[in-house]
């Protein structure tokens, strides 16, 4: 692939700059309101005010997601159907979390939200409806950031009030827990400067890209549609490690189980966001990008610039494949730790074991969207290392492990299939050949994306063979009964340098003594079978 095509570090003149127009122009935000926001942050008069922010901003954004039975841990197969659950336990963890949000929120309104208290008791105690209907009517004023905080805090202070009461109840149908997450998003919708209900938006005071050489790489980009898309990508997968780095920075005996669970909802519900972007939008993104280059030259140029617009085609196919295959691994990632690894609400027995289980979950997705980017970056530039983006990339013995779970389950996908085409050859029944090569063709596309860039180079050339016999070949081929010998042959001969590869990954330095977990990689296999 020749990237170099699609990429020149040196050539930034004239290129449309999507990283900054992502973070600075909210959709939300008139520029008036946008400017005054800005003004708002930069007077905090506190420390880690971008981190404060993001607080309690994302936890707001968390609740509302708690509220989506769908965001919860635990597998949803067998779940008891929402309508006929009781959820008290799940309406005392939004009261917990509320009330983290309000004593976060509070550290940013400092006096703006006393002065709200106040008014709001001279509105209780004035005998005189039409003087108290005129207050509260001037207190719902949002001119300024101060007073859209302060009326939010205010009204969260009284949904937290109205929790105290319902908490006590001896069972909370799902009307009645989602009516009060439905009050908590209409809320969040009438403010002003705190809305954080959106999709792929970003926010100028807490998403950032810290990685120079991301930023470096960014710019680099020939391709208007490419660089588009690779923007967004970048800032999506940084909000996500965010989320991942707020998660491991506090415990449940500090934040509460509430707020715990509302950063992993949020997370779930953004990060399935990105897999709609991944497999849908991203193709119709590059592809309008790149009809409105067509479009916007002149006639009697089209037939000097076919070369041109040849040449970015080629290129953008393979990086639309990317995300199209990085949007089946997140899916296949998310449902590993929300259906595996995290327990489901009703399920947890106890803060240490779900601490055990949370730092198992982080190093799961921290591995895959690391990976990830690096995988983007190296689309266009090939020589790019993770330590250059990561300072905490992860590490050798994780990348290790996971090309040893990978391998095994190609065995077994490679496994399968011979067994069915034998039967298939046997029977004349050529259909449930093809469909068992189906799982072929999917694993070898995953492994490409995830798998392929952890061999060492002695192990290319096989790889490389195979996958492009399986790339090659059509479903008329599998169908046809004279070739199926020859299919199983290969398959058969790559099964055994794939259990040659097994145990020479099993041999590195970093997996001495580390057993292999069988049974990790069943359930793993498992979901990428169901998926």
């Amino acid at each position: 692939m020749s990237q170099n095509q699609l990429f020149d570090a040196d050539r930034l003149a004239n290129k449309r700059d999507y990283y900054a127009e992502l973070i600075e122009g909210s959709r939300w935000l008139r520029r008036e309101q946008a400017a005054a926001r800005t003004a708002w942050f930069q007077a905090l008069p506190i420390k880690n005010k971008a981190m404060v922010v993001f607080e309690f901003e994302m936890l707001l954004k968390g609740v509302v997601c708690f509220g989506n039975p769908l965001n919860h841990p635990g597998a949803q197969k067998n779940a008891e159907p929402a309508a006929q659950r009781d959820y008290s336990e799940e309406l005392s963890l939004v009261r917990n979390t509320l009330q983290r949000i309000v004593t976060t929120g509070r550290l940013l309104s400092a006096s703006a939200e006393r002065a709200t208290v106040f008014h709001r008791y001279l509105e209780s105690v004035i005998a005189q409806d039409e003087e108290r209907f005129s207050r509260v009517k001037r207190s719902l004023t949002q001119d300024t950031p101060s007073q859209s905080l302060a009326l939010l805090l205010s009204t969260l202070q009284n949904l937290l009030e109205m929790l105290e009461g319902l908490t006590r109840l001896v069972r909370v149908p799902y009307p009645l827990f989602k009516g009060l997450i439905q009050l908590i998003e209409l809320q969040l919708h009438h403010s002003v400067f705190f809305n954080p209900l959106a999709v792929l938006e970003f926010r100028t005071e807490f998403d950032n890209i810290q990685s120079k050489r991301q930023l470096e790489l960014l710019r680099g980009i020939n391709s208007d549609p490419a660089r588009r898309v690779t923007a967004i990508t970048f800032l999506a997968m940084s909000r996500l490690l965010r989320y991942l780095e707020m998660i491991e920075r506090s415990t449940i005996e500090e934040i509460g189980l509430g707020p715990m669970l509302a950063w992993f909802a949020v997370l779930r519900s953004d990060a399935r966001a990105l897999v709609v972007f991944f497999k849908r939008d991203t193709a119709k993104w590059m592809s309008d990008g790149f009809a409105k280059l067509y479009e916007q030259l002149p006639r009697k140029e089209v037939s000097a610039q076919f070369a041109r617009f040849e040449t970015e085609f080629k290129l953008l196919r393979p990086l639309n494949e990317l995300m199209a295959s990085l949007g089946d691994q997140l899916k296949l990632e998310l449902r590993k730790v929300f259906e595996q690894q995290l327990p489901s609400i009703a399920t947890i027995e106890n803060s240490e074991q779900l601490t055990k289980n949370i730092a198992l979950a982080t190093d799961t997705l921290r591995t895959f969207l690391q990976n990830a980017v690096v995988l983007l970056a190296r689309e266009f530039d090939p020589n790019i290392e993770g330590t250059q983006i990561f300072e905490n990339f992860v590490s050798l013995k994780a990348r290790s492990e996971r090309l040893r779970r990978d391998i095994w389950m190609f065995q077994q996908v490679l496994r399968a299939f011979i067994l069915k085409a034998n039967d298939a050859a046997a029977s004349r029944d050529q259909w449930s050949g093809l469909n068992t090569f189906r799982f072929v063709r999917e694993f070898v596309r995953y492994f490409r994306t995830m798998g392929y860039q952890i061999l060492r180079y002695s192990d290319y050339e096989q790889f490389d063979l195979f996958m492009g016999l399986v790339d090659r070949l059509r479903e008329g081929d599998v169908l046809e009964v004279q070739r199926i010998p020859q299919l199983v042959a290969t398959c058969e001969d790559f099964q055994e340098f794939l259990n040659k590869t097994f145990d020479a990954v099993s041999k590195r330095n970093e997996l001495k003594g580390v057993p292999f977990d069988r049974k990790e990689a069943a359930r793993t296999l498992k979901l990428f079978l169901a998926h």
